[in-house]
């Protein structure tokens, strides 16, 4: 005597809790997605003077800081250089922290001399979480303020 295997029975519920344990298996074997975006910045500036281009922490939900992002240069500008440099910045009334102080990196950008117009660069952030943002960022450069006049 055959038996006919029914959705209630045993051994069917059994095959479709070893199809639900395998795929939950392999989500977790697997690494997620990375996500990645991509944002359009600005920023300006004196010709031959340090103009800050971005600033980089990882605050915590708690309010503690967090490894902090890896940055990649992958378009150099071409009239002037960006550097990161390590810091450390005071925040007030950032995300739900009122007041906090942690570190961070912050990139500048400083053009050749006498240099005025449009310089760009792209950067690649990538943060602990697996995120990856690039920016492409426009720095105006414009000339320098002069105080009294040349002789």
């Amino acid at each position: 005597m055959r038996r006919r295997i029914t959705s209630g029975s045993t051994a069917s519920r059994l095959a479709r809790w070893f199809a639900c344990l395998s795929l939950l298996s392999l989500a977790f074997a697997l690494p997620a997605a990375a996500q990645s975006s991509t944002v359009q910045r600005t920023a300006k500036g004196d010709s031959g003077k340090d103009i800050r281009i971005g600033i980089y922490v990882n605050v915590q939900a708690n309010c503690s800081s967090g490894v902090l992002p890896s940055i990649q240069m992958l378009v150099r500008p071409e009239n002037g250089t960006a550097t990161v440099k390590r810091a450390r910045i005071s925040l007030t009334n950032y995300k739900n922290c009122m007041a906090l102080e942690v570190p961070a990196f912050i990139g500048t950008y400083r053009s050749k001399p006498h240099f005025a117009g449009n310089d760009r660069l792209t950067l690649s952030v990538t943060y602990p979480n697996g995120r990856t943002e690039k920016q492409e960022i426009t720095i105006t450069v414009g000339p320098a303020n002069l105080k009294g006049r040349d002789i």
